[in-house]
């Protein structure tokens, strides 16, 4: 008797890797794609950055009814990372004593 593999055990063996290969490949293609944030998705980051500006500077926001920054404002404070998308943008920071927390808001 031989020792060895049948054709046909070798032709399964091929088609499971070839369709493992595939689907790793396909998954890692995915990881490269980018997405041009749409208008609603940079407005979130924009308050989530400006969230994060007014919790550094809170002490300076509790004697001031609000306070006006600009996009650019968060871009050079560190807070916001130009990629262009973000330009000419107003929010309006306020502390509320309520709740001891700052809020944030776009200026449309």
């Amino acid at each position: 008797m031989e020792k060895g593999y049948t054709i046909p055990e070798l032709i399964v063996v091929l088609v499971v890797l070839g369709l493992v290969s595939f689907m790793a490949i396909n998954k890692a293609s995915y990881a490269f794609v980018t997405e041009e944030p749409n208008d609603e998705t940079t407005k979130l980051i924009l308050v989530k950055c400006a969230t994060e500006y007014a919790n550094s500077i809170k002490e300076e926001l509790k004697g001031e009814k609000s306070r006006f920054v600009s996009s650019n404002d968060l871009i050079t404070a560190g807070y916001l990372i130009d990629e262009g998308d973000y330009k000419n943008f107003t929010l309006e920071l306020t502390y509320d004593e309520a709740s001891d927390a700052v809020l944030a808001r776009i200026i449309e």
